[in-house]
């Protein structure tokens, strides 16, 4: 098993469980920027764009950083417009761990939509233009000591002894939720967004 008691403990606490530099030193500082520089590599030898979100979705906390990669071509594009498939890595705040799935970001002048992570995205990568991304860019982190998690290493129920401050679910959480926790402000605002969304989406709908 990945993730020990221990380990969940530690995560649930903001404190780091690798040894491994840059998560040792527990600074986010440092570890964000060496996650821009591991996006900036993926973006120059793969030929990709991105929209990463580094601010804890401006609010609260995120343990994880939310990167999103894609092409501006038909081959990711969904629909007239900017509404693009696109690679989304989870990349870990705490530990040398991501996870990868895929995800949909739609952007206009007044609006906007796009995923959220949740376990069930974890390794569901259906569409053929991401898939054929995924080696490249899971061969560049691991070449920067990152290691993937699976969804089937996330899958063991936590014990009903930990609590998990999140919004997103009542429970039984899997292994997937401490590795992605985020204070429940955040999860707040965004859930509220996403709802906001969807409701004048609906009202369109009706007109």
């Amino acid at each position: 098993m990945i993730l020990s008691d221990t380990h969940i403990n530690s995560l649930l606490s903001q404190k780091s469980i690798s040894e491994e530099w840059p998560w040792s030193t527990n600074n986010e500082t440092v570890i964000d920027k060496n996650i821009k520089d591991i996006v900036a590599e993926i973006r120059r030898k793969i030929g990709l764009k991105d929209k990463t979100d580094y601010d804890h979705y401006g609010s609260g906390y995120a343990s994880f950083v939310d990167c999103w990669l894609y092409r501006e071509d038909d081959e990711f594009r969904f629909a007239n417009g900017d509404n693009y498939w696109g690679l989304v890595i989870l990349f870990s705040r705490l530990s040398k761990y991501y996870v990868i799935g895929e995800g949909q970001k739609t952007w206009k002048s007044k609006s906007s939509s796009s995923y959220l992570p949740c376990y069930e995205f974890v390794d569901e990568i259906k569409n053929p233009s991401i898939r054929g991304i995924v080696n490249k860019v899971c061969g560049v982190l691991r070449s920067r000591g990152l290691e993937r998690l699976y969804k089937n290493q996330l899958s063991k129920i936590l014990s009903k002894k930990i609590i998990v401050p999140t919004i997103l679910s009542d429970g039984p959480w899997h292994h997937f939720m401490p590795f992605s926790i985020g204070k429940t402000e955040w999860l707040i605002n965004r859930w509220s967004r996403r709802r906001k969304i969807a409701v004048l989406r609906k009202g369109r709908a009706n007109l």
